[in-house]
This record gives C-alpha cells, structure tokens and sequence, in this order.
C-alpha cells in the first residue's frame, strides 16, 4: 500500500491541529516510503526554513524506520557515523526529534516531519499526533 495525497493531507491537518494546541507555528512534510515528498505546509509565521528541516527529519525516519526521538538518541552514541550519514550528496537527514514513521497495516509507508516547536520535544509531539500515534513495526 502507497502512502497516497488524501493521507499526507490527513497527516499534516493532524498536525495543524496539534501544533495550534500547543501554540506552535511549524512546518510539518510528509514523505513516502522512499523519502519523495508527498505534501508541505508551512503554517504562517513558521521561520522559511523550517520545510526544509521537516522534510529532512522525516527523510531519516522513513529511511531508518524510527521516529527520530529514538534516531537521535542511537546516533549520539555513533557522531562520526550520524554525520556522515546526514552528508550524503543526494539526500538530506536531519537525525533530532520530530519526525514520526506513517505506518498502515503494520508496514511503515512513510513519515511525518515537523520543524518549528521549539524546544524539539514538542516537534515530537505534534509528528506523532500527525502520524496517529502509530505502532511503529520492528525492522530488525
């Protein structure tokens, strides 16, 4: 199953919904299973380059099949690895906290990214309310 347009739109009105809770102006990218952007939004007053670091955190969830909480705190064991990760050429990964996995019958089938909620934890918070608080399947 294909993470389709009218989902992403659910994801991200989700989100808007949470960040306006919380009182946050955020950007919040949905991405599909091979990290192709399906939809943005930039909530207004959310800085420029918030789009941006969304669709980058959700890059790094979909790609390692986690939500970038848990990213980060693997990969703050493994800097050297965690930055030459983010490097790579063609791609872009943001490995801090705020990007959830979107997972439909129990297979990931893309992620959530939101930038904007400072401080991080409250990008986490509004990513997993976006995704709906999925059960995120073990890969490995």
């Amino acid at each position: 199953m294909a993470l389709t347009l009218k989902k992403a739109l659910e994801c991200i009105d989700k989100g808007i919904a949470k960040a306006r809770e919380l009182g946050f102006n955020v950007a919040i990218a949905v991405v599909d299973e091979g990290g192709h952007l399906v939809a943005c939004h930039r909530m207004d007053n959310a800085f420029w380059v918030t789009p941006e670091i969304a669709r980058a955190k959700a890059n790094a969830s979909v790609a390692f099949r986690a939500a970038t909480q848990e990213l980060e705190e693997r990969f703050a064991k493994r800097p050297l690895f965690a930055g030459t990760v983010a490097g790579l050429k063609d791609y872009q990964f943001v490995f801090g906290k705020g990007a959830v996995p979107v997972v439909e019958d129990g297979r990931i089938v893309g992620a959530v990214g939101v930038s904007g909620a400072v401080p991080a934890e409250n990008d986490h918070t509004i990513a997993d309310a976006a995704a709906g608080h999925p059960a995120i399947p073990q890969s490995h």
